[in-house]
């Protein structure tokens, strides 16, 4: 081997070594740092807005009746009548959603059940026959025995003990409902209470009433409006005394009688006082046709056995009321007397039901 062979092998192996190796790859230039953007503020949840319609326009007073009486700073508008007529009518009121105070107080019955007593939400029978709810903004005092003092007050009542009602989880539920929600903040600029719901209840009770009758219109001077037997009626009904307790227009005196029905003590309950046993307040006898059967035990089942028994001067147990005096009418006469409380008859101020949320 000559001496140039070495240095030949030498440059030749690093050439293959030079050829071997793996080129390298350009790194890309670092991006610029920025500072981190902030996370966006979530947005509330828009608010719940409904546009209600015009409330339901009261009702002109109508022909003959008093003016209902209103708490001081709170009166009857139009926004809490209809929100109070809504509720009467809505199941959602009670504790499970089987009942409406209207269950009670049927419209084709001026506003009453039809029934001797009535059940209450859970399966217990009511101890008195359930009253109309008509005219009552006339009232001083509430249920058979005047126990409660105001409409509010009756209103709650019935609404704890008659529909079962928890008021806070009701009046939960009722703001879950995006229309209810807006017709208490019209009525009463804030959403359902456990005390608002009765002042609606209140206010609808204070705006339902009843006139325009063929005796209301015969005593704004229609002489037709009236029949004969229904004229022949009202002469026997006043000559027997009986508008002492059931006085025009109204035709009660509000106050608080005994028939000598049955047992039950009656205003006694109220006020514990003996002078009161037995006594019960004096219903309206406006509409009377249609609200069968009466008296507080509902023991009359037609118009012509309550008339019958007012005749004889009420039933036979004591006490009796000092003005109950027997009256002798014919068969034809009681007819009339029929006829003349069958013209007290006359329209609703509320005649439907409400459309529910």
């Amino acid at each position: 081997m000559n001496a140039t062979a070495p240095r030949l092998v030498a440059s030749l192996v690093a050439l293959a070594v030079v050829a071997c190796k793996t080129p390298e790859t350009k790194k890309p230039a670092p991006a610029p740092v920025t500072e981190a953007a902030e996370a966006p503020t979530p947005s509330p949840p828009p608010a719940r807005k409904v546009e209600l319609p015009p409330a339901r326009a009261l009702s002109q007073p109508l022909p003959g009746l008093v003016e209902p009486r209103a708490p001081d700073g709170d009166p009857v508008t139009a926004e809490k009548a209809e929100l109070g007529w809504t509720l009467f009518f809505d199941p959602r009121l009670s504790k499970d959603g089987s009942m409406a105070c209207a269950q009670c107080h049927h419209l084709d019955k001026a506003y009453t059940s039809g029934n001797v007593v009535d059940v209450k939400v859970g399966g217990a029978v009511n101890k008195r026959n359930s009253p109309t709810v008509v005219g009552l903004g006339v009232h001083p005092a509430f249920y058979w025995d005047g126990r409660m003092p105001t409409l509010e007050a009756v209103s709650a009542a019935a609404w704890k003990g008659q529909l079962g009602a928890d008021p806070g989880s009701v009046s939960k539920a009722l703001n879950a409902v995006p229309v209810y929600e807006a017709m208490f903040v019209r009525a009463f600029g804030e959403p359902a209470t456990a005390e608002n719901v009765p002042r609606a209840l209140a206010s609808f009770f204070r705006a339902l009433n009843t006139g325009a009758s063929a005796w209301d219109r015969a005593q704004a001077g229609d002489a037709a409006a009236m029949s004969k037997d229904a004229k022949a009626g009202e002469a026997l009904f006043l000559k027997g005394g009986c508008a002492g307790c059931h006085a025009p227009p109204l035709f009660s005196d509000l106050g608080f009688h005994s028939l000598g029905l049955g047992d039950d003590a009656g205003r006694f309950d109220a006020t514990k006082d003996e002078a009161d046993r037995g006594k019960f307040k004096t219903p309206s006898l406006r509409n009377v046709a249609l609200t069968a059967p009466y008296f507080h035990d509902g023991s009359a089942k037609t118009l012509d056995e309550a008339i019958a028994l007012m005749a004889r001067g009420g039933a036979a147990s004591p006490p009796k009321d000092p003005k109950l005096k027997p009256v002798k009418w014919s068969p034809a006469q009681a007819a009339q007397v029929r006829a003349f409380l069958e013209a007290l008859t006359g329209e609703l101020t509320f005649p439907s039901a409400p459309g529910l949320p």
